[in-house]
């Protein structure tokens, strides 16, 4: 609670501390008598009726009009006021007394400090849910991204013929892992670094460097999880898997994806979370780069035995390949879907928080 004291004139009215003062003399009051001069002075200007006065000083205890008009009188001896010509309490006869002097409110400065430490403390606990909230909308956007392009593989296989039905489900439920765990582990790292950008200074460099680089890292945790994870069951890994560069790369496309569509109107919102990762596949594909289909291509090309060649096969028609169109857009594919899901997340928890008065 706000504590709050009232002055007029050169009167002190201190309703936490309950004593009323004039040039720092405190002045005698009773506690009725306090609680009612406390109640004409809060509602400086308008009319308290004999009720009120009953109700909220006497508590509902049956008195009559005397006892009011007595404490009346008291407080204007004590205020030094005239009921002919009043300057701090006027009568208003038959409904009750309205207080006419100009009121101003004073925090006392240990409260104000007080006040302003709660409202720090508020705002850290606001912002610190803003951003758990953000972080978690981010990532279930691209755990949905990640879920739809592993459920894409997996259907283009089955469609184009290389992975028969009784292969589907193995092949689905294998690829929905893969893709949205590792949607989930980079969707978790940029929505974190984003999500403090965007709620602390939404700058376009700051976002591009935060994205960038929890982009690097991230993808370099994933590429050694890769690897040593082959290198336990298998002896060996792929000499080019989805890495470090690619994940900066991403990374950045997701900074820029995120502060377009915090810019941009609702109508056209997804074409610019889109666009950025659409932009990064192509660039990742043109300069050797690959991400989960590239990946998959070198781990044939590593075991060509394995379960995923027929996957490799519909990609580039030959496992050793490097590069083919369909391959580039599947790159295109993933980064924009990662990158929009996670973007668009971001930038409806983003709404939501501003929406609640932040």
């Amino acid at each position: 609670m706000t504590v709050q004291r009232y002055c007029f004139t050169d009167f002190v009215l201190d309703p936490h501390e309950r004593q009323l003062s004039r040039n720092g003399q405190r002045l005698e009051l009773n506690a009725r008598y306090l609680d009612a001069l406390v109640l004409l002075v809060q509602d400086a200007g308008k009319l308290v009726s004999k009720e009120r006065f009953f109700n909220e000083v006497w508590q509902g205890l049956v008195v009559s009009d005397e006892a009011l008009t007595q404490c009346i009188r008291t407080l204007r001896r004590v205020l030094q006021d005239s009921a002919a010509t009043p300057v701090f309490i006027e009568t208003v006869p038959k409904h009750g007394y309205r207080f006419i002097a100009q009121v101003s409110v004073e925090v006392p400065e240990s409260t104000a400090s007080e006040h302003r430490a709660t409202n720090a403390v508020v705002q850290s606990n606001s912002l610190s849910q803003a951003l758990w909230h953000m972080t978690g909308q981010g990532v279930m956007g691209a755990a949905l991204a990640g879920m739809a392009g592993g459920a894409l593989y997996g259907v283009s296989a089955v469609l184009a013929g290389l992975v028969s039905g009784q292969q589907l489900l193995s092949v689905l439920l294998v690829l929905l892992s893969i893709t949205t765990l590792i949607a989930i582990l980079a969707g978790a790292a940029l929505s974190v670094s984003l999500s403090a950008v965007s709620l602390w200074r939404r700058s376009f460099w700051l976002l591009l460097l935060a994205g960038g680089v929890a982009g690097a890292a991230i993808g370099a945790f994933v590429s050694v999880l890769l690897q040593e994870t082959l290198v336990l069951f298998f002896g060996r890994s792929p000499n080019q898997i989805t890495g470090a560069a690619e994940g900066w790369l991403v990374g950045l496309a997701a900074g820029l994806s995120c502060w377009l569509v915090s810019t941009t109107e609702s109508k056209i919102r997804f074409f610019y979370a889109a666009a950025p990762g659409v932009l990064a596949g192509l660039v990742l594909s043109v300069t050797g780069g690959v991400l989960l289909a590239g990946s998959l291509i070198q781990l044939v090309a590593e075991f060509p035995q394995s379960g995923a060649a027929a996957l490799a096969e519909l990609y580039v028609g030959d496992a050793a390949a490097r590069q083919s169109p369909l391959l580039v857009l599947s790159a295109m594919l993933e980064s924009s879907l990662f990158i929009a899901g996670l973007t668009l997340g971001l930038a409806r928890a983003r709404r939501s928080f501003k929406a609640s008065g932040h």
